[in-house]
């Protein structure tokens, strides 16, 4: 093989080889479902800030209206009611952490599970709670609303 013929043999070869080795390295996008899912967890964290400062009007702006809530006594609310007992002081949170949380996200709807503790005050009465929660989340009009609350108390061996 002459020389000529290898070089155009081999022509397309080379210079696509040293054209993407020109190519600038870029690290990959972070994929968009681990952005939702980070997404959603700094929700719950920006939820439960809100609660401890009593930003009632961050906390009604980030419910949606037909949400509903059971606590760890099996009783369920809904947000009219959440709304009017942290609007009369009924409930009171002092401190909250999170931990544990896991956030799955499929398409507009978010399902997000973790580990809570908080200092409360409930009826004038201060207590602690320790519960395992669920919350479900659902995007409308590009907004992320909290629409579902469930926890189940962490009973603490003696």
């Amino acid at each position: 093989m002459t020389r000529l013929r290898a070089v155009a043999i081999l022509w397309p070869f080379l210079v696509s080889g040293a054209f993407v080795g020109a190519l600038p390295s870029v690290a990959p996008a972070p994929a968009p479902q681990a952005a939702d899912e980070e997404k959603i967890k700094q929700l719950e964290r920006d939820r439960q800030d809100a609660f401890v400062r009593g930003d009632i009007d961050a906390l009604d702006r980030a419910t949606a209206s037909d949400y509903t809530t059971i606590n760890g006594s099996g009783k369920l609310s809904t947000k009219p009611q959440m709304m009017q007992n942290l609007r009369l002081g009924k409930t009171r949170v002092l401190s909250v952490r999170l931990d544990d949380l896991r956030a799955r996200v499929y398409g507009d709807t978010a399902v997000l599970t973790g580990d809570y503790r908080d200092v409360n005050v409930r009826d004038g009465v201060q207590r602690e709670t320790h519960a395992l929660f669920t919350r479900v989340f659902v995007k409308e009009g590009g907004e992320w609303l909290a629409v579902a609350y469930q926890q189940t108390l962490v009973v603490e061996k003696p």
